[in-house]
């Protein structure tokens, strides 16, 4: 009775609600953004300019995409 309990449990959501799994495709998208986002401040901590940059540049969601301004043409150094 107790294991039926919890798996009962385990299935339900806040509020008696059904809990939906999300799809495989949705998961990785979830963990790209909050890995991008992890990265961007760790890059922001040695290097604000750049992290600004990307953070402007760097675009996610179903597909991840760096789309710089054409009309800004970047200079970099190395």
């Amino acid at each position: 009775m107790q294991f039926l309990t919890g798996q009962l449990a385990a299935a339900v959501g806040l509020g008696g609600r059904d809990r939906t799994a999300g799809s495989p495709a949705e998961r990785a998208r979830v963990n790209i953004t909050k890995a991008v986002k992890i990265a961007l401040s760790r890059i922001r901590a040695h290097s604000p300019g750049l992290a600004d940059h990307l953070d402007a540049t760097i675009h996610t969601g179903t597909f991840c995409s760096y789309t710089p301004d054409p009309r800004a043409p970047i200079a970099w150094r190395t």
